[in-house]
């Protein structure tokens, strides 16, 4: 299952954002047990970490590994996934 994140907005910065982002996403979307959830960045400007480990944090607690980000140019997806996986460590 795909989920295109731009649905959230194309500046996706704050906490309180990522929380609500989440909870649509849990209660919107109802993926088969093997199927993959994957964020779709494509269109999006600019995303926070801190947006980011809400949304990632609330999906991996509810569908664990099987939550992926693909691939994307956008600088500001990966350095925050880099941010996040820094503080991970």
């Amino acid at each position: 299952m795909i989920i295109p994140v731009r649905k959230f907005g194309e500046i996706l910065i704050s906490r309180p954002a990522g929380r609500e982002a989440a909870l649509i996403m849990k209660s919107s979307f109802e993926p088969d047990e093997a199927e993959s959830i994957e964020l779709d960045f494509d269109g999006v400007k600019v995303v926070a970490p801190s947006w980011l480990d809400e949304v990632l944090t609330a999906l991996r607690d509810a569908f664990g590994d099987r939550v992926i980000c693909l691939p994307t140019r956008n600088s500001s997806v990966i350095e925050s996934l880099k941010t996040l996986q820094e503080a991970g460590e």
